[in-house]
């Protein structure tokens, strides 16, 4: 009975064991159709991120790209694309892929596309404050009627 288990346990750590490398691809991707930075761009990185196979996303309103890292023994390009292009209805279009391997790379390294874009940050909303009309401070305000 011992040897079976023996057996069995290391067929198994056999059979887990992944000897194929990671091979790392990054796509820069136009995508046309988003609409907006603070719900656009964060949705299609959570969708692309779920893809099995995708290291990293990145993508950016203001660029109207997306930048993924693959690993293209688990996922194809075509696949991604046609991810991209079922998002939302198909409201999202693909333009220019440029493809490049990466050799060495971590999946969270920064690439060109900044940070900033692919994450609604609540403390910098996207408002231009450039109007001369400002809300006034509600703290001074009531401090100046109770005094």
């Amino acid at each position: 009975m011992k040897k079976a288990i023996v057996f069995l346990i290391g067929v198994f750590a056999v059979a887990c064991q992944n000897d194929q490398p990671v091979a790392k691809i990054g796509l820069d991707i136009e995508i046309y159709g988003m609409s907006c930075s603070h719900s656009c761009a964060p949705f299609i990185r959570k969708k692309l991120s779920a893809v099995d196979g995708v290291l990293n996303v990145k993508v950016s309103y203001e660029k109207k790209k997306a930048e993924v890292i693959i690993n293209a023994n688990t996922v194809s390009r075509e696949e991604i694309l046609s991810k991209i292009k079922s998002l939302n209805n198909g409201s999202y279009k693909t333009g220019k892929v440029a493809e490049r391997k990466l050799e060495g790379s971590e999946p969270n390294e920064s690439h060109s596309l900044d940070s900033k874009s692919t994450d609604f940050d609540i403390s910098k909303p996207g408002v231009s404050h450039s109007s001369s009309f400002q809300l006034p401070n509600l703290f001074s305000l009531l401090n100046s009627i109770l005094n």
